[in-house]
């Protein structure tokens, strides 16, 4: 089973297992929120499975990041062109009468 980083250091903040190695990544997940520096040394000190989280973690953020910028490309795409989307065709020939 695939549990997402996020969930898996929530749980780790849940249980209080080792505080010292949680709290980078818990500074490291704000750094990334809040667009501030972080000290990538510090990922080095911790043990090989949080440092193992913190990598997931980057690549879900990116990931996640990602997919967001492209939904905002496409929102601001479609509010460009809803005048034209929404625009009657135009018929290159003249109703008929009868």
């Amino acid at each position: 089973m695939h549990m997402k980083a996020a969930k898996k250091i929530r749980q780790l903040i849940a249980s209080c297992e080792d505080p010292g190695q949680v709290q980078v990544l818990k500074d490291l997940v704000l750094s990334l929120q809040l667009g501030r520096p972080f000290e990538l040394k510090r990922l080095y000190d911790i043990d090989i499975h949080y440092f193992d989280m913190a990598l997931d973690l980057l690549k879900e953020w990116r990931f996640d990041h990602y997919i967001s910028s492209r939904s905002r490309l496409i929102e601001q795409l479609f509010a460009e062109a809803m005048p034209d989307l929404l625009e009657k065709p135009k018929s290159e020939h003249p109703p008929e009468t009868v």
